[in-house]
């Protein structure tokens, strides 16, 4: 059995997803695109019980649910509503809060805001395919600048939020975005800003940075660099020759994507912000296809508990 290709339209998936048991199915196509396999015997034949929404394997009786092992497992929330959730995150290019999806969906703002997190959780792109080739790296401060902030790096009450862009074909004006990557960050030290490079950057790739020396011990790991320093450029040139246009224009993009929709982010929760948004920069050329990725993504996660995202 083929896995089912995700509808196209709002029209299209309000008739494919009318009732529960057709949500059921397209699940199940996702789980076991080549027919249902009992995870402890193998079996290939199973029965879909009546009563509740499992299937009993003949060979050896156990039985599994079609939501076991995924993030709708346990879930009070019907599963019509979470696929109008998933496809609604997914569509919207600025994604939706969770007042929106209150209203949208009927439920109160602590499921809403619980099913967004959930969601979000399986946004975390995979260290299996690394940035490479030239790759523009750079540091800025995200949320509310307190009192008693100092100009320049001091970020008083905000997150530091370090971004990579690697530098695809060039561009009348620039170059293609290939991949991008972002992640909070304690502090601009060599450790945290290294940790970082070495985490989502293939070594023997150039690194485009400004003069900052945490990056300096890079370049005996395997790393090239090239250096531009913004503070040798007077405001009027930075207008025309920005040393780093393309990581600046990801944070600039960034931070009105989180004031724009969601009217901020506290820091305990901007790191899985940052993942939703790496995640849709990096498949922004394919929208029609993020419902599929990202449900397909919540079928092969485990869903994260209430007190777990709370203690992030």
């Amino acid at each position: 059995m083929k896995a089912i290709e995700p509808p196209a339209s709002i029209v299209e998936f309000h008739e494919w997803f009318a009732t529960e048991r057709a949500c059921e199915r397209f699940l199940f196509s996702w789980r076991w695109p080549d027919g249902f396999r009992c995870p402890r015997c193998g079996g290939p034949k199973a029965k879909r019980l009546k009563t509740r929404r499992v299937y009993q394997c003949r060979r050896c009786r156990r039985q599994t649910s079609v939501t076991a092992g995924t993030v709708f497992h346990r879930s009070r929330v019907p599963l019509r509503k979470w696929f109008w959730a998933v496809f609604l995150v997914s569509r919207h290019k600025t994604s939706v809060s969770a007042l929106q999806l209150k209203k949208d969906l009927g439920v109160a703002y602590n499921t809403a805001w619980f099913m967004l997190h959930r969601i979000r959780s399986c946004f975390d792109e995979s260290v299996s395919w690394p940035l490479k080739g030239e790759v523009e790296v750079d540091e800025t401060l995200v949320g509310a600048k307190g009192k008693g902030a100092k100009p320049g790096k001091d970020p008083g009450q905000k997150a530091i939020v370090v971004g990579a862009v690697q530098l695809g074909e060039k561009k009348k004006r620039g170059h293609r975005w290939k991949g991008v990557r972002l992640r909070c960050v304690a502090d601009y030290s060599g450790k945290e800003l290294g940790t970082f490079v070495r985490d989502h950057v293939e070594r023997g790739s150039v690194l485009l940075t400004d003069g900052w020396r945490a990056y300096q011990h890079l370049q005996e790991q395997g790393y090239g660099r090239e250096v531009d320093v913004s503070s040798q450029y007077t405001r009027s040139e930075l207008r025309v020759q920005n040393p780093m246009p393309h990581v600046h224009l990801l944070f600039s993009n960034l931070k009105t994507w989180l004031t724009g929709t969601f009217h901020g982010v506290s820091h305990k929760y901007l790191p899985r912000y940052l993942a939703e948004y790496s995640y849709r920069v990096n498949r922004r050329h394919n929208p029609k296809m993020l419902f599929g990725w990202v449900l397909r993504r919540m079928t092969h996660s485990r869903s994260p508990t209430w007190w777990s995202l709370r203690a992030a």
